[in-house]
C-alpha cells in the first residue's frame, strides 16, 4: 500500500512538471490607482473617465477639503509639464508596495524608458511622500472603507463570466509562451479604455498588468461590460506584452512594410486613435487581428466578424488582411510552436 500511495505521489509531481500550472488571472481594484486617479480627479486629469458616477459624488460631497491638497498640485505640474502623464503613473505607482508603506520594491521591465522628464526625478519622491499623506488622511481613509463593498460587487458581477479566467490560457496556447502572471486591475475613476504594464518583480519575474477603466455606468455604478472586458481589453492589453518585444526586434523589417501599406488614409486613422507612427499602428493593427482570431476560435464567428468590422470602420481595413496571414501560423502549429517563430515569416508574408 506504502508503495502505491509513492507511486501516486511521483505521477502527480511529475504530470505537475509536464503540464505545468493552468495560467491565473488575477482581479481587483487597487488602492494604490484609487488614491492615484482621486489626487487626478481634483486635478480634472484629462484621462479620468467623463461618466458620472458614486465614486465621484463621494469625492466632490465628501472630499471637497482635499482639492488643495499638496499631492493634487504637485500631479498637476508634473502631469503637465514633465511628461508624467499617459502610462507613467501607473506603470510608477505599480513599482510600490501598498500604503502606508508605499516603498519601491519592483522596477518596470523597460529601463530605458523615462517615468518623468530627465533631471526631475526628484519630484517623484516629493510626490511619493504627498500622496502618502493623501492616503493616510482620515477622509480618504473613510472613503476607502465606504467604496470597499461597491468594489466587491463590482468584482463579483466581472467573475460571473464564464470565460474571463480562460483568458490566459487562450493567450499562451496562441504565443506558445507563458507569463509569470496576469493581473487585471479594475479602476472606476480611469477613462474608457486601460494601460498595459509590464513589472519585473524582486524574484526577476516579468508581471503582466491590464489596468481597466469603465466603458459606461448603469444606476450610477461603474459598467464593466463583459465582451469589452474580455476582447477590448484584456485580450488586447497582455497581448502586447507577447508582441511587443517582437516588433522592437524588427523594427526595421517592420519599417520597409511602410511604403505598401502606410498610405495618407491609414495615418490619419492611426492619429485619430493616438498612434503617431507607422510602427505602432503596425503593432496595433496586428494585435486587433489576433485578438480577432483568438475571439473567431473560443467564442464563435459571430463575435469575431462583429470585431473585424468595428476595425474596419475605424479606418483599419489592414487588420482583415493581416488577419488571413495569420492563418498560416494557425494551421501549422507543428511547425511554428510560438508565434515568435512565425512572426519574421508573417513579415515577409506582407510585403
Amino acid at each position: 500500500m506504502k508503495e502505491k500511495f509513492y507511486i501516486l505521489i511521483f505521477i502527480l509531481f511529475f504530470s505537475n512538471l509536464i503540464f505545468g500550472q493552468k495560467a491565473k488571472l488575477n482581479i481587483s481594484i487597487d488602492d494604490r490607482i484609487e488614491t492615484l486617479y482621486s489626487v487626478a480627479y481634483f486635478d480634472n486629469y484629462f484621462l479620468v473617465n467623463k461618466h458620472a458616477n458614486i465614486y465621484k459624488n463621494t469625492l466632490d460631497q465628501k472630499l471637497t477639503s482635499l482639492k488643495n491638497h499638496r499631492a493634487v498640485a504637485l500631479f498637476d505640474t508634473i502631469s503637465k509639464k514633465y511628461n508624467f502623464s499617459y502610462y507613467r503613473p501607473i506603470e510608477w505607482i505599480l513599482q510600490y508596495s501598498d500604503f502606508p508603506k508605499f516603498e519601491k520594491i519592483k522596477t518596470k521591465s523597460d529601463a530605458e524608458d523615462e517615468t518623468i522628464t530627465k533631471g526631475k526625478e526628484y519630484l517623484l519622491e516629493e510626490f511619493r511622500n504627498e500622496l502618502t499623506k493623501f492616503n493616510q488622511d482620515s477622509l480618504f481613509q473613510n472613503y476607502l472603507k465606504a467604496i470597499k463593498p461597491i468594489n466587491e460587487k463590482i468584482i463579483n458581477k466581472i467573475l460571473q463570466s464564464k470565460t474571463i479566467r480562460y483568458l490566459p490560457d487562450y493567450l499562451e496556447d496562441y504565443y506558445g509562451t507563458k507569463l509569470s502572471s496576469y493581473n487585471l486591475i479594475l479602476s472606476p475613476l480611469i477613462h474608457s479604455g486601460g494601460f498595459n504594464a509590464e513589472i519585473t518583480n524582486q524574484k526577476g519575474e516579468k508581471e503582466v498588468y491590464a489596468v481597466i477603466g469603465p466603458n459606461g455606468e448603469i444606476d450610477f455604478y461603474p459598467h464593466f461590460d463583459n465582451d469589452y472586458l474580455e476582447t477590448d481589453m484584456i485580450l488586447h492589453e497582455f497581448g502586447h506584452s507577447f508582441v511587443n518585444p517582437l516588433s522592437k526586434k524588427y523594427e526595421k523589417e517592420i519599417e520597409n512594410l511602410r511604403i505598401k501599406y502606410y498610405d495618407k488614409k491609414l495615418e490619419k486613422s492611426g492619429r485619430q486613435q493616438g498612434y503617431s507612427q507607422w510602427k505602432y499602428v503596425f503593432n496595433e493593427i496586428l494585435l486587433r487581428a489576433i485578438v480577432i482570431n483568438i475571439s473567431r476560435s473560443k467564442f464563435g464567428k459571430e463575435k469575431a466578424d462583429k470585431l473585424l468590422e468595428f476595425e474596419k470602420s475605424g479606418g483599419f481595413e489592414l487588420v482583415e488582411t493581416v488577419s488571413k496571414k495569420l492563418n498560416i501560423y494557425e494551421t501549422n502549429r507543428k511547425k511554428y510552436k510560438k508565434f515568435e517563430e512565425f512572426y519574421p515569416v508573417l513579415l515577409n508574408e506582407l510585403k
